[in-house]
């Protein structure tokens, strides 16, 4: 009876280490920024979690960029954290060429999703760490 619960105790205890452990990266993980197609190209917004404000870029059919919580990044630059920002990477791809913006993400680091696309005629949408608002 005695093991039964010392064992008992044991699993509580690594239970509760598990969920503080989930609880605090998911908190450090949480952004919000707004994806637009814009005449030049794509505009990044962030609303919550980032650096920068405003990421403004075009890409080709086909292209890609890295995108963390500092900006645009190449794939081989040190990964740098800062408690006071959330901290993700991601890719972005353009998946068509012309006035209907079609994007496809993928989730590296920090996101709950792995794997998002979708469209924007024109006008914009929200995502975050969980996927589209």
């Amino acid at each position: 009876m005695n093991k039964f619960y010392l064992i008992l105790v044991a699993v509580i205890c690594f239970a509760k280490s598990v969920n503080a452990q989930t609880d605090s990266v998911l908190e450090a993980s949480k952004f919000i920024l707004l994806i637009e197609n814009t005449e030049d190209g794509i505009k990044l917004t962030s609303k919550k979690g980032c650096a920068f404000k405003t990421l403004s870029f075009t890409l080709k059919k086909g292209e890609t960029r890295e995108i963390d919580q500092f900006g645009m990044r190449d794939s081989n630059d040190k990964v740098v954290k800062d408690e006071n920002l959330a901290s993700f990477r991601f890719t972005i791809t353009k998946r068509n060429d012309g006035p209907f913006l079609d994007v496809a993400l993928e989730g590296i680091e920090g996101t709950a999703w792995k794997k998002l696309s979708f469209g924007i005629p024109s006008g914009s949408q929200h995502i975050d760490q969980n996927g589209m608002l």
